[in-house]
């Protein structure tokens, strides 16, 4: 298990308990009980994350969904944070004072088969036909539209080797791994530590052909309608946690994250957090983000209950990790690979792509089919 940012985070090794729940709020309560009866002791009191945690990873549609939310206790943590470095150790009996054996190195699994998941190319348009009608008829803006890919290789899935990789990649995104979900985002969902409760609102960026980039400048400067999208995202997203917080600030302008796959308008929201909040709390008023759903984000879940046929699992749902205090960082994702809970040889790779009313669906399969070509990349498969 792990979640890593910028050469930073913390990684979790073995299991000394787990939780199967269906939302944050619940996962939230049986966390704090069972936390508060752990003794612990460490040399950097006041240090979120060098106490015990628990890493968590929620389903996005858990009323439709075989895969259920979890949450796992370690039974060791290797974590760095602001040029120190620590190891916490757990345990129901007595703590083994050894540090954790070095383990092999990780070694990448040869690719057999790639093929069509649930949802193929020529199914995934007609179903984009079905929400551009819903679109004409409901109060939605986008809808974000998901196709899989199902992944075969000849030796069992080393999560290892994709998280080694996607590191290396791209060490300036969140790279996550928690009971087999895997992948890399720009989206900080929720990120509460040192008094501050922090959420990236992020927008999907023009589809089709911008030569120029004249449509990202606009959006930039706050014109056009990519522009206006956004600030009713980062106006939900700040509306979402008013409550948690005595006071919300975020910037006036966007900022831009671009990658190979996509170009995503960015703001951080961010407040003072008000005593006794909770992350898990906070991730429960958050999810399903705009970014993973569309907007607005219960609307847009609405019809994805409706018309999407693929179970999305833990994919596009929150993953991070909670400390004893409640603080935590939680991510999530349009794109990621979850590896099969009974086949170590298979992984079902997710890529989404949004919709609006008057897109062009041939121009949107296409741009899909390149991000899904990107997306087995990215993973490491």
């Amino acid at each position: 298990m792990c979640l890593v940012h910028g050469g930073q985070g913390v990684i979790g090794l073995g299991e000394v308990a787990r939780f199967e729940t269906d939302s944050p709020d619940a996962a939230d309560v049986w966390w704090e009980t069972f936390s508060a009866e752990i003794e612990d002791e460490t040399e950097m009191p006041g240090v979120h994350g060098t106490g015990p945690i628990a890493f968590g990873s929620f389903a996005f549609d858990p009323d439709r969904s075989a895969s259920p939310s979890v949450m796992i206790v370690p039974e060791t943590v290797i974590g760095h944070r602001g040029g120190y470095s620590w190891v916490t150790q757990m345990s129901y009996d007595v703590v083994d004072a050894d540090p954790p054996r070095i383990q092999a190195p990780p070694r990448r699994a040869p690719i057999t088969s790639v093929a069509p998941g649930v949802i193929g190319e020529q199914r995934w348009r007609e179903l984009a036909g079905q929400v551009q009608e819903i679109l004409g008829e409901a109060d939605l803006e986008r809808v974000l539209l998901m196709r899989d890919t199902m992944v075969r290789t000849a030796q069992p899935i080393d999560p290892r080797w994709i998280v080694e990789t996607l590191i290396r990649r791209q060490p300036d995104a969140w790279t996550y791994l928690v009971e087999g979900a895997v992948g890399i985002t720009s989206k900080l969902m929720v990120g509460a530590l040192d008094g501050l409760l922090r959420t990236r609102a992020l927008t999907h960026g023009p589809t089709g052909d911008d030569p120029t980039g004249s449509q990202i400048f606009d959006a930039l400067r706050g014109r056009g309608p990519i522009a206006a999208e956004h600030r009713r995202t980062v106006d939900w997203s700040a509306e979402r946690i008013a409550p948690f917080c005595s006071a919300v600030r975020h910037s006036p302008y966007p900022g831009l994250v671009w990658s190979a796959e996509d170009r995503l308008l960015a703001t951080d929201v961010t407040g003072a957090v008000l005593p006794d909040t909770r992350s898990l709390a906070v991730v429960g008023a958050l999810h399903p983000a705009p970014f993973v759903s569309g907007l607005p984000p219960w609307k847009a879940a609405d019809t994805l209950a409706e018309v999407e046929e693929v179970d999305r699992g833990r994919i596009t749902g929150p993953l991070g990790w909670v400390d004893r205090d409640g603080d935590g960082e939680w991510v999530t994702d349009w794109r990621g690979a979850q590896i099969d809970g009974t086949d170590p040889n298979l992984a079902h790779v997710f890529t989404g792509q949004a919709v609006s009313r008057d897109d062009d669906i041939t121009a949107l399969s296409e741009e899909l089919e390149a991000k899904v070509r990107a997306t087995l990349a990215v993973v490491g498969l």
